[in-house]
């Protein structure tokens, strides 16, 4: 019977809407704060690590055009890098000094290939994945050598539909052989190759570090180049750095580079605007719930004043009210984190299904977010209605 009294005058559509608002505003906050936690986390991953890795070199101009070594970098210039404050890990390319062919018999499914190609080599801590069969040993005939994933689209959607050749696979490139032609220094030696991985880091023919030592020395031994490019791992945003530090220095590298550095920007920006977006949202939402609150109670004055003629306390009027805040908060807050999960494992999944692996993700700072804020709104609420109340029950008007 006193909650009906109590609730006899409620504005049902005012409270409705403000209830829907604070849901509203609500689930924007927590989307906004998930996705910004899943971004983040997805740059932490090894999935997101491959965007920290540029390689550079020096600008071409008619200049180093004439003299080989100009377009190299000399020691004191790869010192100044490696200590760079934007730079984690460097290495130099050590790319081959001698002459080398590869080819291939025309088969079934394959024409006959024969092309001049050359090699390079890394550390194995700065390739994407190191493949099963990347170990090579003195003496071994068989080079294993990793491409560009590019190489393999440009054939299978140009080369290949130009020519009338079937499609293939990276298992089935996997599978095919060819001959090498290595010469040098009065040498010409024989070897076999075959494709041992696909790169989406480095666009280079990538083979072991120890071969292509060994083979320098054997073919070229007289001939020590300086590396032409540079491979860098950068700090988490210092792609800024790196940029000023490139354009200080004349040198130069690939545009895709800082793709990470420009998403990350557009994320964090607008990460941030729709942050402040929602919470603006959340607070005229809750200012209108918190005005629809005193107005319910405003409008059952009469009522409450003469509760209080009969004998009931403030704080037993009050405590009706608050229920209903609870109850109506608890739902929102039930509401919006049923959402938020359903969207989460949704991208997870969606995630997963293109090979990204998030682990180190979690939803519950967004959880803990949201329901501070709400234990925080409806301490202040409820604080402004006992106080109403209690003037309420003083005066029976305001």
């Amino acid at each position: 019977m006193l909650r009906r009294i109590l609730f006899s005058n409620i504005p049902m559509g005012y409270f409705t809407g403000a209830v829907l608002g604070t849901l509203v505003g609500f689930f924007l906050l927590m989307a906004t704060f998930s996705a910004w936690n899943l971004y983040n986390a997805f740059i932490q991953s090894r999935a997101g690590q491959s965007q920290q890795y540029v390689t550079i070199n020096k600008q071409i101009s008619v200049l180093n055009t004439m003299s080989k070594d100009l377009s190299g970098f000399r020691p004191e210039e790869i010192e100044e890098i490696k200590h760079a404050d934007f730079v984690a890990d460097m290495a130099p390319y050590q790319r081959s000094s001698f002459g080398v062919q590869a080819s291939r018999d025309a088969s079934s499914n394959m024409p006959y290939m024969r092309t001049e190609m050359f090699f390079e080599a890394v550390p194995e801590r700065f390739l994407d994945k190191v493949p099963e069969a990347w170990d090579w040993k003195k003496g071994q005939e068989h080079i294993p050598v990793i491409i560009p994933k590019d190489y393999l689209d440009l054939y299978n959607f140009g080369f290949a539909k130009a020519q009338g050749l079937p499609n293939v696979s990276k298992s089935l490139v996997g599978q095919f052989s060819f001959e090498l032609t290595l010469y040098g220094n009065s040498r010409v030696e024989k070897f076999t190759g075959s494709i041992a991985g696909f790169s989406n880091r480095i666009q280079s023919l990538l083979v072991p570090m120890g071969f292509l030592e060994a083979a320098n020395a054997r073919f070229n031994p007289a001939k020590n180049p300086r590396p032409d490019r540079l491979i860098l791992k950068l700090k988490p945003n210092k792609e800024k750095d790196l940029y000023a530090f490139l354009k200080e220095k004349g040198y130069e590298t690939t545009h895709d580079a800082f793709q990470g550095g420009k998403v990350s920007l557009f994320v964090h920006l607008s990460g941030g605007i729709l942050l402040f977006i929602a919470s603006l949202i959340i607070l005229l939402a809750l200012i209108v719930y918190a005005l629809t609150l005193q107005l319910t109670v405003q409008r059952n004055k009469d009522e409450i004043y003469q509760l209080t003629l009969l004998g009931y306390k403030p704080i037993v009027i009050f405590r009706y009210y608050f229920v209903v805040q609870v109850i109506l908060a608890l739902l929102v807050l039930f509401v919006s984190g049923v959402f938020i999960q359903i969207i989460t494992s949704r991208a997870l999944e969606f995630l997963a299904e293109r090979y990204i692996e998030i682990e180190q993700f979690s939803i519950w700072p967004t959880y803990l977010l949201a329901a501070g804020i709400m234990l925080i709104f409806t301490f202040i609420t409820a604080m402004n209605t006992i106080k109403l109340i209690r003037k309420l029950a003083r005066k029976g008007t305001l």
